[in-house]
């Protein structure tokens, strides 16, 4: 079925399609039957339906076809208005979306995507930035609570005063105290 870029036909060979990904013995004698090669299949050159019409297993063409992106036909029309009416499994609307994908894309006002025209966003500019926990302890204990993964007012504020206490091996009653101190902050923010 191939050539290769010189023109000289390729000669399917067994071996070499069973080296490929997902290719078993069996489907490698399959394939070099049909006289498909290596290159064929991982240049995209055969389809599916190519591969079925030359006897090899549906089972093994739709193996090969996940698996390398072969296309599902060679016959599908020129534009996407032809390829919607011949795809099958397609319901009414969307077969008529195919085809209305036909227009122009500026015709119909979709700018062309350009990534370096876009400005950065800034994810908080419409919200309040979370309030760092030094606002309610000092910082040896900020430094403490960021240990054990705390660093905003409302992360001190719900949190369980005894699993604190015993990550940072303090007592629960000081643990509390923090606790008790970040959600009177928290309920005046």
């Amino acid at each position: 079925m191939g050539t290769n870029d010189g023109g000289e036909e390729l000669v399917a060979d067994a071996e070499t399609l069973a080296g490929l990904d997902g290719v078993t013995p069996v489907a490698a004698a399959q394939l070099t039957e049909a006289g498909v090669t290596a290159t064929d299949v991982t240049e995209k050159r055969v389809t599916y339906t190519d591969l079925v019409e030359a006897g090899v297993e549906q089972g093994v063409a739709t193996d090969l076809r996940r698996e390398y992106s072969l296309s599902w036909s060679s016959t599908l029309g020129d534009g996407l208005d032809e390829r919607a009416e011949s795809m099958g499994g397609l319901h009414d609307d969307e077969r008529d979306w195919v085809a209305a994908s036909t227009s122009d894309w500026e015709e119909l006002g979709v700018r062309e995507y350009d990534p370096v025209e876009r400005e950065p966003v800034d994810v908080w500019a419409d919200r309040e930035r979370p309030t760092p926990v030094e606002a309610v302890v000092d910082g040896w204990v900020a430094d403490q609570l960021a240990d054990a993964g705390i660093t905003t007012v409302r992360q001190l504020a719900w949190v369980d005063a005894s699993a604190l206490a015993e990550a940072l091996d303090v007592s629960v009653m000081q643990a509390r105290t923090w606790r008790f101190s970040a959600r009177e902050a928290f309920q005046q923010e």
